[in-house]
């Protein structure tokens, strides 16, 4: 940067501010998120390579037990599968879920279910009445509990429009891909419960192991200096091969000038 770019701050509605007139606490504040957003970026891109590297690695794996076995590879989706280390103490799970919308035919089983609660009107079962309810309150992006709807269909309901209700819940489901979720765990002995190694900053906890692990930029830093060491050793290395060399070169110069000793 230069220094005019370094005597000046942007502001929200893009002024250039010069720092004198900034207040302390605002470039501390604006120094802190700039270096805070920096790693979570750092953090999230690093996630996301561990994910794209983590689903190559299960891909290898596939295909080196189909040809052991001598199948062809299954192409597109893979199943829910769990992978375990050899002594039971760490597991990868993998989970395939479908996404689903839901079409219009559901405006028809919302229909019929207003119909069947308002000619029942104080004998309406309340249970279903809060279960529908609930099921059709949209949220603040315009869509509905999709899980909750599709679990009115377990319901047994004495009316002769309940499967028509049902049905129309089941024309209205369209699957429009999948989503593939990986998630691990670990335990200290083949014999204890399972816990899940955290990868979201909700579920993460300090532990004395966390810390005590060094972060993915800790170990580039110390990986930088390593390469930075060995390059300035290496220097050094062939400047005393040179040296070497040259008085070597030196030594072979005198000895080619040497005038031999008449006896």
């Amino acid at each position: 940067m230069n220094q005019m770019t370094d005597d000046f701050l942007r502001d929200a509605r893009g002024n250039l501010i010069h720092r004198k007139n900034v207040r302390a606490q605002d470039l501390l504040m604006d120094e802190m998120v700039k270096k805070i957003i920096a790693y979570a970026q750092d953090l999230s891109s690093e996630l996301a390579r561990f994910e794209a590297h983590t689903h190559a690695d299960l891909a290898a794996f596939s295909a080196l037990l189909a040809q052991e076995y001598d199948a062809q590879p299954a192409a597109g989706r893979k199943g829910n599968r769990s992978l375990t280390s050899f002594d039971g103490t760490m597991m990868i799970k993998v989970a395939v879920a479908d996404r689903v919308i839901l079409g219009p035919e559901l405006q028809i089983a919302r229909d019929l279910l207003d119909e069947m609660i308002k000619e029942r009107a104080e004998g309406a079962d309340q249970f279903l009445v809060t279960l529908v309810n609930q099921a059709f309150r949209f949220d603040k992006e315009g869509k509905v509990d999709t899980a909750a709807i599709l679990a009115l269909r377990r319901l047994e309901v004495a009316d002769r429009r309940w499967p028509d209700v049902t049905r129309a819940i089941d024309d209205a489901i369209r699957v429009i891909g999948s989503k593939t979720y990986l998630r691990f765990y670990t335990r200290p002995t083949p014999d204890a419960s399972w816990t899940m190694v955290p990868l979201d900053l909700a579920a993460v906890s300090l532990s004395a192991e966390a810390m005590g692990r060094r972060s993915i930029r800790r170990r580039a830093e110390e990986a930088e200096a390593a390469l930075a060491e060995a390059q300035a050793e290496l220097a050094r290395l062939r400047d005393v091969i040179w040296m070497a060399e040259a008085q070597e070169r030196q030594m072979d110069m005198n000895q080619a000038g040497r005038v031999p000793e008449v006896a």
